[in-house]
């Protein structure tokens, strides 16, 4: 098992160092010290959200840190399933977090690492520590001290201005990045804004995260960028850079960053092939430890090995728990499912699938001049061959779809 001895060194440390552990070890009756790999599994328990927020920032942060430590930096949720949570965390960590998972590309750990590299992120407002969604903002307002200029948009992505989409354009060309690093769905709207002038942004890699990549948002990054440039991460405001897609298109876990456990649905360890939540815990020692954290993200576990070379496990990046569709009473179909349904279409540049009854959905499309009719009855027989043919999709032409509340977008959204 990787990383296993970290992972027990990073559970004693929480113990001796964070209140909340501490406690909630001794109330189990808990002997940390007694732990060994092939039993910590039987008896330590999981984390989730709610145990930091409750306990934060007294209970959750290791003795020697306070909110003002120098050494750390503060990230916050988006708020995509609930209430935004705030993680703080020391700044090298982080840094070595995201070197380590760039690994498994060498084009990003290239640029990455590059002394004095210039990023542009383009992402919901609720994504940065700045204000990005202001019109009045200026690009110095919005440079951040690593490098990262925050485009300008609006929280309502398709509500963004004019003004705002000339000002994101024009400032991409001004700063010159070496990356961009963007929410895919925020970036294709931009990239669709681009064809629209007959303009081409710089040619240099793309890290797409925040939210799922789905095969339309690649399809129109793609047409302006080599494939290669174009690489999904998974990453968490509670932890960083999670997993990245390697040359040969798989996403590998940041196996040097952290210990990760795939957990079925029967609370066992996921076999290959089987859909499992992805509980992680920090090996690093630092100001918020995380100890078999359960994420809520939902991984089928792919393979150990890759033409790459990597040794990071693969995943596929099932989506959130809490965005799985329920058919036939469980929660059985996942935002991957039916994504690969849809496919890329080149008439279709932007969809929401909503369950709106246990087998009923409503299909939003955002078309281009390349739609005709009988493409929508195609792409709702694939759809359906997904379910077994047993539901019923109402599908529609719009010329707007509205983002989250937390301003990402989700593309597939299965009932509550």
């Amino acid at each position: 098992m990787q990383n296993i001895e970290a992972f027990l060194k990073e559970v004693n440390y929480a113990y001796n160092n964070v209140t909340f552990y501490k406690d909630k070890l001794d109330n189990l009756g808990i002997d940390q010290a007694a732990l060994k790999a092939e039993s910590y599994a039987h008896v330590l328990p999981f984390t989730e959200k709610k145990d930091y927020r409750r306990n934060f920032p007294k209970g959750v942060l290791a003795k020697g840190f306070s909110l003002n430590h120098p050494m750390l930096n503060k990230s916050q949720s988006s708020g995509t399933t609930g209430d935004r949570l705030v993680t703080f965390e020391v700044g090298m960590n982080l840094l070595r977090r995201a070197l380590s998972c760039a690994e498994a590309n060498p084009i990003i750990a290239d640029v990455f690492a590059k002394p004095g590299r210039k990023i542009c992120r383009y992402a919901a407002p609720n994504c940065s520590d700045v204000e990005c969604a202001n019109p009045h903002s200026t690009m110095e307002d919005r440079l951040l001290a690593d490098g990262t200029l925050v485009l300008p948009v609006y929280h309502d992505l398709l509500t963004t201005s004019e003004e705002l989409i000339e000002r994101a354009i024009s400032e991409i060309y001004e700063y010159k990045p070496d990356l961009f690093y963007v929410d895919p769905t925020h970036f294709a709207f931009l990239l669709r804004e681009f064809k629209k002038r007959g303009l081409k942004p710089p040619k240099v890699p793309v890290i797409a995260s925040y939210s799922a990549v789905t095969q339309v948002s690649r399809r129109q990054i793609c047409e302006f960028f080599p494939a290669e440039y174009f690489v999904e991460l998974l990453s968490s405001s509670e932890m960083g850079w999670i997993a990245m897609e390697c040359p040969q298109g798989h996403l590998h876990l940041n196996e040097n960053g952290f210990f990760f456990e795939m957990i079925n649905q029967q609370g066992e360890a996921a076999s290959k092939g089987e859909l499992a939540e992805l509980c992680i815990s920090s090996i690093d020692q630092g100001a918020l430890p995380h100890i078999r954290y359960q994420t809520g993200d939902m991984v089928t576990y792919v393979d150990d090995t890759c033409s790459c070379g990597h040794s990071g496990r693969q995943i596929f990046m099932e989506g959130r728990s809490s965005q799985f569709i329920k058919h036939n009473n469980e929660a059985s179909i996942s935002p991957l499912t039916v994504d690969r349904a849809i496919g890329a279409p080149e008439w279709l540049d932007l969809y929401k699938f909503e369950q709106i009854g246990s087998a009923n959905f409503t299909l939003k499309m955002m078309v281009n001049e390349r739609f005709s009719e009988s493409d929508k009855e195609v792409l709702i027989t694939r759809i359906k061959k997904a379910f077994d043919d047993d539901i019923s999709i109402e599908a529609s032409v719009v010329s707007y779809i509205a983002s989250d509340r937390s301003g990402k977008f989700q593309s597939v959204k299965g009932s509550k």
